[in-house]
């Protein structure tokens, strides 16, 4: 009876709850983005946004690609197109592309299974686009897609220094383009933050890195080099790669988004930066 006479008003009692209950990730994104400018580019690059989880699915995926969007929206840095098939990594598919992003995308070597849509991937950044990878993207390639890992330039070897911990960082290369949302040469942050294998400072350029010395975890490396973000070359392709994005707040901290922004863009040529290896600094070497 009660079911009865309110099964008229269901509709509208629906609807109230939709309005009474927004998007909040979504806000929150939208307030962090609320003072990022609009860029004028001559030639607005077309991106492609891969995020398909192949092992650990990240809960943090779907605001991730909210959070790109929204990016992609407001600047007009870029233009998305958003996939989670290995289907559109054929050559004719990846032709009106100027760059990939993989958001969380870990083990992709389960989804790239045969040798011509590797190649195709590869080949793709090799020949002078860019690439982009956020957080899970580097958990794949090794042992079984070795390429993928010098591509990306490391391989998830655990995390020692867990997510709902509050970790130290040092902007190795303050001056450079990408480090600019940082107002200082050190700041903490909360995190899920990787040591790597496959990883060889001398084949990219550190931009930031966790102070394992501070945080109390000393990790795997014997001379305790943990990098978070990194640029590099591969090929005549520019990879940007950062291991911040598996907390969803990640992809709504104002300085975290600027920095992801200057990345993407100066993965597709739109900002220039040096790319050579920096030494490790020697506050961070084995105490």
């Amino acid at each position: 009876m009660i079911i009865r006479l309110f099964a008229p008003l269901l509709p509208f009692l629906l609807f109230s709850l939709a309005l009474a209950d927004p998007d909040d990730e979504l806000q929150k994104i939208e307030t962090a983005l609320s003072e990022f400018g609009v860029v004028n580019a001559p030639k607005v690059p077309k991106i492609l946004v891969y995020s398909k989880s192949s092992g650990f699915a990240h809960k943090s995926i779907p605001t991730g690609v909210k959070a790109l969007r929204a990016m992609a929206e407001k600047t007009k840095a870029f233009e998305t197109e958003f996939s989670s098939s290995v289907e559109d990594f054929t050559s004719a598919k990846l032709r009106k592309f100027d760059g990939i992003i993989f958001n969380n995308t870990t083990r992709v070597e389960k989804a790239f299974i045969t040798n011509e849509q590797r190649k195709e991937l590869l080949n793709f950044i090799r020949q002078g686009k860019g690439f982009a990878g956020f957080h899970g993207a580097s958990d794949a390639g090794m042992p079984k897609w070795p390429e993928y890992t010098k591509m990306i330039g490391g391989c998830f070897d655990g995390h020692p220094w867990n997510a709902g911990g509050t970790w130290p960082f040092t902007v190795e290369d303050p001056a450079h383009p990408l480090c600019q949302s940082f107002s200082s040469s050190t700041f903490s942050f909360s995190d899920e933050i990787y040591q790597y294998k496959g990883y060889n400072r001398s084949d990219l350029r550190v931009l930031i890195s966790l102070d394992s010395n501070r945080s109390g975890i000393a990790g795997k490396s014997q001379t305790r080099d943990y990098p978070v973000s990194w640029v590099k070359t591969f090929g005549k392709g520019r990879v940007f790669y950062s291991n911040f994005g598996h907390n969803k707040a990640s992809w709504w901290t104002p300085f975290l988004l600027e920095h992801f922004l200057a990345g993407i863009r100066w993965s597709v040529g739109e900002l220039d930066g040096p790319m050579e290896s920096l030494p490790l600094p020697a506050q961070v070497q084995t105490k």
